[in-house]
């Protein structure tokens, strides 16, 4: 696909779209606005003759269409066209495709791919009962039928494959729970420095691009440089206009956000006012559900310079909290960012505790060096032991200090 020369149709102009072509490297060599829709071929016909009168004259490999098409606007468009046609929806499939490199991934966008495939398939079956379509592979209504047949056979199979995804990450995130791990998510629009910040925090090797939708499975690392049991997840990147099936073929990936602690919403400070609060109302529309104590918003690339930063505060606080300011460039501001991620994670339930001298106080002094912080340790004819620790081990605390202190 790369170096592939289009030509984009949108109702008016779209820097977002524009990107999502330049990211799998395609080349606009026009872009054609339209005002007025049409039922047969989503654009009006006049439209349509001056886009036949250019491809006459210039060399065209794709179009790419922004907004969603009928199958039977897909279909008028490339036969009247002649030329492969891709709506907002199956070029983000595309990008999916071209990121895909595990199994999961390869996995959820097949099945994307799949069920965008239904309704046309639909389409062709209804062309191929009329007589006007020869039908898939140039065979007919029975090629087709059985075609779909297949799809919907396949579409079930990925779904059982991913569903043994979810068990397994569901078991393994129960075992962290048990080893007293806590999972922060981060989360946010596509291309808003996630996978930056998570080589920031976890110190691992993570692949950095600019580009959008590089992370399509999501990824888990301990917080580096700190004793607290904290894993840190990056995860697939959100984007407006996604249809419930296409998110929800994502949701072994997505299901790390809405299961974790934390979910850490990092924003693109640099983005002018109008898509900044439209890409908030995006992420805040599929986080929907998610209780919002626990979302963390961020704001990143500080390094760049952020406009109208008091304004771009003030949003978010009004619709979550006050946000953090940090750029995952530089790590500016980033243990800010971990100072609150342990306030939120509530490893402030202060205990104090006596113990006689003969008490083998070692088993619970072991547990609080693992999962919280001394504050004071002196031992003499009793052992005295001031500490703080996460409220969710307070219950196996209280009876272990109970039965020592008998």
């Amino acid at each position: 696909m790369a170096g592939k020369k289009v030509i984009v149709i949108t109702p008016e102009e779209d820097n977002e779209f524009i990107q999502l072509a330049n990211s799998l490297d395609f080349e606009v060599i026009r872009v054609f606005t339209f005002k007025h829709y049409s039922t047969e071929f989503f654009i009006g016909k006049g439209k349509l003759e001056e886009i036949k009168e250019f491809l006459r004259y210039n060399n065209v490999d794709k179009i790419l269409i922004n907004g969603k098409l009928k199958s039977s606007q897909w279909y008028n468009l490339e036969r009247d066209l002649g030329l492969e046609v891709l709506d907002r929806i199956n070029l983000i499939i595309e990008i999916f495709a071209d990121r895909a490199k595990s199994k999961e991934a390869r996995l959820q966008v097949e099945l994307a791919r799949l069920k965008y495939q239904i309704p046309v398939l639909k389409e062709w079956i209804h062309r191929a009962k009329k007589g006007e379509h020869p039908g898939f592979m140039a065979g007919g209504e029975y090629e087709v039928d059985q075609y779909y047949l297949l799809v919907q056979r396949r579409i079930k199979k990925i779904k059982e494959e991913l569903e043994k995804v979810r068990k397994e990450r569901d078991e393994r995130r129960k075992n962290r729970g048990r080893r007293g791990y806590f999972t922060v998510a981060i989360a946010g629009y596509t291309n808003s420095g996630k996978s930056q910040l998570m080589k920031l925090l976890s110190g691992e090797n993570v692949i950095v691009e600019n580009r959008m939708f590089s992370t399509l499975v999501s990824k888990t690392s301990r917080i580096n440089d700190i004793k607290k049991r904290i894993l840190i997840t990056d995860t697939v990147g959100f984007i407006k206009n996604l249809p419930p099936w296409l998110i929800e073929a994502f949701n072994a990936t997505l299901e790390e956000i809405f299961k974790a602690d934390i979910i850490i919403l990092l924003v693109d400070g640099t983005d002018d006012l109008d898509t900044y609060m439209e890409k908030i109302e995006t992420d805040l529309e599929i986080l929907n559900g998610v209780d919002k104590s626990k979302i963390l918003p961020v704001i990143n690339k500080l390094d760049a310079g952020i406009d109208n930063l008091d304004e771009k505060i003030r949003i978010l606080s009004e619709r979550l909290s006050t946000p953090v300011i940090i750029s995952a460039k530089t790590g500016e501001n980033i243990e800010l960012l971990i100072e609150r991620i342990i306030d939120m994670l509530d490893y402030n339930t202060e205990y104090t505790v006596r113990i006689k001298g003969d008490r083998n106080y070692m088993g619970l002094l072991s547990f609080i060096y693992d999962y919280g912080d001394i504050i004071q340790l002196k031992v003499d004819d009793e052992i005295y032991i001031k500490f703080k620790i996460n409220s969710r081990f307070s219950g196996y605390i209280e009876k272990l200090i109970k039965y020592l202190e008998e």
